[in-house]
Formats: C-alpha cells, sequence, structure tokens
C-alpha cells in the first residue's frame, strides 16, 4: 500500500526536487486570491525557475505530475498547484476575464465557443460561467485539449 504524502509535507519535497535538479528556486505557498478557482498555490521563484516552463511548460507539468501522485489525493481542493512566477496565477486571471466576454456574448448572440483549451482552462470557465444563473457551459470534443462552448439555459 502507497503512503501519500500531507500538504504539509509538500513544500519540503518540491524543495528537495529542485535541488536535485540542480534548480536555485525559492519556494512558498501563496495565495491566489481566489481559493475556488486556484487552490494551495505554491509559488516558485528565482534563477532557474523559468527552465519548468521550457518545451510549453513540460518539466512544470512533469514536476506537478508527480507531486499529485505523492500525494494520493483526487479531491483538486486538497492538491497543491505549481505556479513558477505567477504565470498560472496570470492565466487564471486572463481566463476569468475570457469567462466573462463570453458570458456577454453568449447572452447576446446565444452563445460562445472557446477552441483548444487544457483540463484546467475549462476548470476555470466552467466555474466562472456556473455562478451565472443564465448560462451553461459544454465541453466538447476528446484529447487534453478541448473546445468549450458557453450558452444561454433554455
Amino acid at each position: 500500500m502507497r503512503h501519500a504524502i500531507p500538504m504539509e509535507a509538500t513544500l519540503e519535497l518540491v524543495k528537495k526536487w529542485c535541488g536535485y535538479l540542480g534548480f536555485d528556486i525559492k519556494v512558498g505557498f501563496e495565495g491566489s486570491g481566489n481559493e475556488l478557482l486556484f487552490p494551495n498555490r505554491m509559488s516558485l521563484v528565482g534563477p532557474d525557475a523559468l527552465h519548468l516552463l521550457s518545451d510549453k511548460s513540460q518539466p512544470l507539468e512533469a514536476l506537478q505530475f508527480l507531486l499529485h501522485e505523492a500525494q494520493g489525493e483526487r479531491e483538486s481542493s486538497k492538491l497543491v498547484y505549481l505556479d513558477v512566477q505567477g504565470s498560472r496565477l496570470f492565466r487564471m486571471r486572463e481566463m476569468v476575464a475570457m469567462a466573462e466576454i463570453a458570458a456577454k456574448k453568449a447572452r447576446e448572440t446565444g452563445s460562445y465557443a472557446f477552441v483548444s483549451l487544457t483540463s484546467k482552462e475549462r476548470r476555470w470557465i466552467h466555474l466562472t460561467i456556473g455562478k451565472e444563473s443564465d448560462l451553461e457551459t459544454h465541453s466538447e470534443g476528446f484529447g487534453a485539449h478541448k473546445s468549450l462552448k458557453v450558452c444561454r439555459k433554455t
């Protein structure tokens, strides 16, 4: 049986992993300002942090995957989410702003479609639009990058 690490231990684990990689990175928990959309934000900053964003953020995604596996959790509110130099926080805010524009367009025309969003981006849109009583969202397509449609409720 595999033992999951508690959230409190994730900070030291990520520091250790960054050290093994030879990276000079400072790690710490910072709030996102919207814990529903971006809970348990662990900020990674420093001279080597940007290496994690190379190759379309594949190193960051790999580190994130390993961390979630170590946590052994599946509930998003209990998982730690890595953010390099605020790049994911910026993207979350960008997606919230885009959701607000999509809501306006959907009210005017009946629907609005986003193409090729990651699962996290779709989640941010679903949760943002979910607060609107007159609108609904639907993910469409297959694979990691699906489209998302915002529609007026009928």
